[in-house]
């Protein structure tokens, strides 16, 4: 859930509560972590279920540095596979 407040007329506030979109869990998920940009970015295009070369032509990487991203995305949130990653970092697990 997403908490929001803004201040309205003279000292009033309004509060709202929402879900969470996908993008902002990631977001939350991957701050959390500490990743680099490149993996950063690596973690926001996983939920489109793109493959390892398809991700790689995307960033202009070569497949074995998407690999090696995904390696270090891993160790850094205690995670062994994507499918794993991605349902914590959206919170379906």
């Amino acid at each position: 859930m997403t908490l929001r407040a803004a201040r309205i007329g003279s000292g009033g506030i309004a509060v709202g509560i929402e879900q969470t979109s996908p993008a902002d869990r990631l977001g939350v998920f991957t701050r959390a972590f500490g990743p680099s940009a490149r993996e950063t970015e690596l973690v926001t295009l996983l939920p489109g279920g793109a493959g390892t070369r398809e991700l790689a032509a995307r960033m202009h990487l070569s497949e074995n540095t998407v690999q090696d991203h995904l390696k270090s995305i891993f160790t850094k949130t205690a995670t062994r596979n994507r499918r794993v990653l991605l349902a914590r970092a959206l919170g379906t697990s």
